[in-house]
């Protein structure tokens, strides 16, 4: 009996099953560890949104609307005459917007999120006020309750009082609620001084500075016939999304401008409609902007970091195991499990590190700190410092290889794949001569 529990002991399958239990044992810590970091990914969602309610949300800009209320007459069934209101709404011929983007980084504890200021200067052209076509007729128009619209996603962070110049005469923004369906709330500005005072049948040649806070995003619709935007800011990793990209970009270190030229030809609504229409149902799917990019969040990179846990813990297993069959070594599986134990701990280090020094310098000091540890217990454990020394090798070249997967965003997955094939080659080479029938030599 005693000698069949020897050979047991020392049979090179018997060990390859211990060692492949004692992984599956290992992914426990690591699923763990995993499970912290989604924690900590939702804790720095959360201040996100916080701050985003503080500061102001994504922003998407639309505007200015020409909005001109007139008069429903119907008569009901019963001989009354019943006076309903409607609205005209008229975009600009032309539209051109100006922004420049003032970035900060504003923290929550230890989170940090990007937000900006955005300084925008809209100048543009009514034509005459047109609503031929529309079955309106001109006299029952309102002229004294015309108003520019502006919708915001959030007017709450505007920094400035907005006022609306319209051929030189200037009229402030309020809080307008919302009255054009299909749009953010509108803020808005009286007309009814300039219509009462000036002719109706001229081109209104408007302008309008603002300046609002966001974050993340800043995006605006095409709302003139000929829309043209131009954005520019100091911030050096934006992304150009929505519905149109730039036609100008520059990008360098010290940040970015963009230009947009826009049509209305593929706008899916049209430059005048009036309330009894529902033109702006999917109006927001035009906007267009830019974001405020980072390119790889550091929960991301320390889960990506993590995934690779299992190919760290095998390939040094693999490597101490090799030790074992050509030196003549014999380790006991509670030697294996606490090398596993330092292979894990090192991305709970990379984590807690990461959140206050940044993810390069907690990388560096985790894997020196996690391949120290193995190899001080190496030269222990193997009894020479030669071995000892090639094991730091083999856990550096691991750890470096790591990190270029993780910053080559993309070619990440075929960097993994070839260095998987190279290392899985690597180990059918010097495992080619072993007859794993034979036992493992004993001490």
């Amino acid at each position: 009996m005693q000698t069949a529990f020897n050979k047991l002991r020392g049979s090179s399958s018997a060990k390859v099953g211990v060692i492949g239990l004692l992984i599956l044992v290992l992914l426990i810590p690591v699923g763990m560890i995993l499970g912290v970091i989604d924690d900590r990914s939702r804790v720095s969602e959360e201040s996100r949104q916080e701050i985003m309610r503080a500061w102001g949300w994504q922003q998407v800009i639309a505007g200015p609307i020409l909005v001109l209320p007139y008069e429903i007459v119907r008569i009901s069934q019963y001989g009354e005459r019943i006076v309903d209101e409607g609205m005209v709404f008229l975009l600009p011929e032309e539209l051109s917007i100006d922004a420049e983007l003032v970035p900060e980084i504003r923290y929550r504890g230890i989170h940090k999120v990007p937000v900006y200021t955005a300084h925008t200067s809209m100048k543009g052209t009514f034509g005459p006020p047109d609503i031929s076509g529309l079955g309106i007729d001109n006299a029952t128009v309102d002229w004294g309750r015309a108003y520019i619209a502006l919708s915001i996603t959030d007017a709450r962070p505007i920094k400035n009082t907005p006022e609306v110049d319209m051929n030189g005469t200037r009229s402030p923004f309020r809080s307008g609620g919302t009255q054009i369906a299909g749009l953010a709330p509108q803020i808005t500005a009286s007309l009814g001084d300039y219509f009462a005072g000036s002719a109706r049948d001229e081109a209104l040649q408007f302008s309008i500075d603002l300046d609002v806070s966001g974050t993340d995003s800043l995006q605006y619709m095409p709302f003139g016939d000929e829309t043209k935007v131009s954005i520019r800011s100091s911030w050096p990793s934006p992304s150009f999304i929505g519905n149109y990209l730039p036609e100008t970009r520059e990008i360098d270190d010290s940040g970015f401008s963009a230009t947009w030229r826009v049509s209305s030809l593929g706008r899916s609504y049209p430059s005048r409609w009036t309330s009894a229409e529902v033109a702006l149902a999917n109006s927001s799917q035009s906007a267009f902007g830019v974001d405020f990019f980072i390119p790889i969040g550091l929960y991301q990179l320390t889960t990506r970091a993590t995934k690779y846990a299992v190919l760290f813990i095998g390939l040094t297993f693999v490597s101490f195991f090799l030790f074992e069959v050509m030196a003549g070594l014999r380790l006991h599986p509670l030697q294996y499990l606490l090398v596993g134990f330092a292979n894990t701990l090192f991305y709970l280090l990379l984590l807690s590190l990461a959140e206050h020094i940044g993810f390069a310098a907690a990388y560096l000091i985790s894997t020196l700190a996690s391949a120290g540890l193995i190899t001080g217990y190496s030269l222990s454990v193997l009894g020479s410092r030669a071995r000892a020394l090639l094991v730091m090798a083999i856990l550096g070249i691991l750890y470096s290889f790591l990190y270029l997967i993780l910053s080559a965003e993309n070619y990440a997955m075929l960097a993994g794949s070839i260095g998987l094939w190279a290392a899985l080659g690597l180990v059918m080479y010097l495992t080619r001569r072993i007859n794993w029938f034979n036992e493992v030599p004993e001490d």
